[in-house]
């Protein structure tokens, strides 16, 4: 059977998306025309309608999706499609939306939460959070150009988690287990500390599709792609997810440097 040829990338609209091609998004569309046609989709997910798609795309939905566009998007997934799901803080309850159901099944969760910054630095909003040593794979340093020539010895892990910068606005941490890999984090300045907020899962199936999943649907928005280091990140990622350039390193997907996840109960306390 010949090779499906795929030069699509599909933002979907239908679930109340908070960002889609028409609202807030126009500078990542505008990156992403180049080298793709750029299309919306405004009513429900099917096979037919991910024919030559390889990128699906759902930027902070409001709405659930149905059994059946969740075994829509699994099937698109098994056979070589690739998806981003960016959602924000308070995660599934706060969207209204049952996302997690499919990420489950690949080891990554969006939590109920909101990552806030300690100290106030730079940016106005304790959930505009300033995050400046998250790289948790040095992979993500290299192929934004940051890879930091040295020996890697015991004092010199090879991972600089410093190796960049980023905002990362009104978003939610995610709980993430093998085979998915973290790859950023909260970092040591933002509560909650060193949790993961940017996870990667490659199939091993045939098709050998991408899934990528993002706690912020407003870090890639006009108001914060090109803030800090923004732009370079969302370069990688819609790297890793399209080509087969981006391959990450072995050492830090096994151990990422996260820490433990700490549940806010609605009294405050910790549990």
């Amino acid at each position: 059977m010949e090779k499906e040829l795929r030069s699509t990338i599909l933002f979907n609209a239908y679930k109340k998306e908070v960002f889609t091609t028409n609202t807030g998004y126009k500078s990542l569309q505008k990156r992403l025309r180049s080298n793709w046609k750029i299309q919306s989709l405004k009513d429900e997910i099917t096979s037919e309608k991910l024919i030559g798609v390889k990128l699906w795309i759902t930027a902070g939905p409001r709405e659930k999706f149905t059994a059946a566009e969740f075994e829509v998007l699994k099937k698109y997934l098994d056979s070589g499609g690739d998806i981003l799901v960016m959602l924000g803080e308070g995660g599934e309850s706060r969207f209204d939306t049952n996302i997690n159901f499919l990420l489950e099944e690949y080891g990554i969760m969006v939590n109920n939460d909101a990552v806030v910054r300690n100290v106030y630095y730079k940016y106005f909003h304790p959930k505009e959070a300033l995050v400046s040593d998250g790289v948790l794979n040095r992979e993500i340093s290299r192929a934004a150009g940051k890879a930091v020539p040295g020996v890697i010895d015991e004092e010199n892990s090879g991972n600089n988690a410093q190796a960049l910068t980023f905002v990362y606005p009104f978003g939610a941490t995610l709980s993430v287990m093998k085979p998915a890999v973290a790859v950023l984090s909260t970092g040591s300045v933002c509560f909650p500390l060193n949790r993961p907020i940017l996870a990667f899962y490659h199939s091993k199936n045939q098709g050998f599709g991408k899934l990528a999943v993002l706690g912020s649907c407003h870090m890639f928005s006009d108001q914060y792609l090109d803030k800090e280091e923004n732009s370079k990140i969302m370069d990688v990622v819609f790297q890793w997810l399209t080509t087969g350039d981006i391959h990450l390193n072995q050492i830090d997907a096994e151990d990422p440097e996260v820490g433990d996840c700490i549940i806010e109960m609605e009294d405050g306390s910790a549990s």
